[in-house]
C-alpha cells in the first residue's frame, strides 16, 4: 500500500509589481514576502526510510493544481521512487475555479513574468535542497507537464548539479521562438548541463504544442551532446497512462547503469 504525507516548502518569492487600475482610486502592489507551498509526497510500496530511492519532482502544467497533478502516480506499475508534487506558487481565477501559475502568465505582464520565472525557477532549487535533506534520495529527476516542461527545462538546467535527468511532457522546446516572457538559459549553460538524461513524451495529435515541436526538441538537446529518448503515444495534450509506464521503465533503467 503505497504511503503519502504532505510537506510545507518555505520559499521567499519576490512579487515587485505596481499595476495601476483605476485612475487615482486604487493600486494592486506585489509584495516580497516568505510564503510556505505544500508538497505531496508518494512512497513506493514497502518503503524503507534507511534505503536511497530516486526522488521524481513532478510539475503540473498552468491551470492545474497539485491536488489534481499528484493522482498520475497510479498510472505507474511498481514505482521504485519517491515522487513529490509541489504546489505552483500563483493563484488565480480561471473560469468558474481556482488554477495555480508557475509564472503568473495570465497577467500578460511582460516584467512580472520573466523575474516571476526566475523566482520560480530557485523555487524549485530550494525544493530541491529541502527534500533532499528530509528523504534518502539517491537522485533526482524533474518531470513537468506543458507550463510545468518550461520550469523543468529552465530549472533543471539551471540546477543541473543538483538532479540526474529531466523528463519533459507535452513541452516546448528549449528556446521556443516567440515567447518573450520566458528567458531561457545561454547555450553555454545548456552545454554544461548535457550530463542530464532528457526523457519527451508527446501526443502524436497534440493540438496546443504540436508533436513536431518533440522532435524539433530532441534534435536540439542531442546537438547540445544530450541523451534523449523520445516517446510518442497516441493522444493530445494530456497525461498518457502508456508514457507514465514508459517513464517508470526509464527511470528503472538508469539504476542498473
Amino acid at each position: 500500500m503505497e504511503t503519502l504525507q504532505n510537506k510545507l516548502i518555505g520559499v521567499s518569492l519576490l512579487l515587485f509589481l505596481h499595476i495601476p487600475y483605476f485612475a487615482h482610486s486604487q493600486d494592486s502592489l506585489y509584495i516580497e514576502s516568505p510564503t510556505l507551498f505544500e508538497c505531496n509526497i508518494q512512497f513506493p510500496q514497502n518503503y524503507d526510510q534507511e534505503i536511497p530511492y530516486p526522488l521524481v519532482i513532478s510539475l503540473h502544467g498552468g491551470g492545474g493544481s497539485y491536488e489534481t497533478f499528484r493522482n498520475i502516480w497510479k498510472h505507474f506499475e511498481n514505482p521504485h521512487f519517491i515522487m513529490a508534487t509541489p504546489q505552483a506558487p500563483y493563484k488565480w481565477l480561471m473560469g468558474d475555479g481556482i488554477g495555480y501559475d508557475w509564472s503568473g502568465w495570465p497577467t500578460g505582464d511582460l516584467k512580472y513574468m520573466q523575474r516571476a520565472l526566475s523566482i520560480t525557477s530557485n523555487y524549485i532549487k530550494v525544493l530541491i535542497q529541502s527534500l533532499t535533506k528530509i528523504y534518502n534520495v539517491s537522485e533526482v529527476y524533474l518531470l513537468g507537464f506543458s507550463q510545468g516542461s518550461i520550469i523543468t527545462q529552465i530549472a533543471g538546467i539551471n540546477n543541473h548539479n543538483l538532479i540526474r535527468g529531466m523528463i519533459i511532457l507535452s513541452g516546448p522546446e528549449i528556446n521556443h521562438p516567440g515567447k518573450p516572457e520566458i528567458i531561457w538559459p545561454p547555450n553555454e549553460s545548456i552545454q554544461k548541463a548535457n550530463h542530464l538524461l532528457t526523457f519527451i513524451a508527446h501526443g502524436n495529435s497534440d493540438k496546443i504544442v504540436d508533436f513536431d515541436i518533440a522532435v524539433k526538441s530532441k534534435t536540439i538537446y542531442e546537438k547540445f551532446g544530450y541523451s534523449v529518448e523520445l516517446f510518442e503515444f497516441e493522444g493530445g495534450h494530456e497525461i498518457s497512462p502508456d508514457a507514465m509506464k514508459n517513464i517508470e521503465k526509464w527511470i528503472n533503467k538508469q539504476q542498473t547503469q
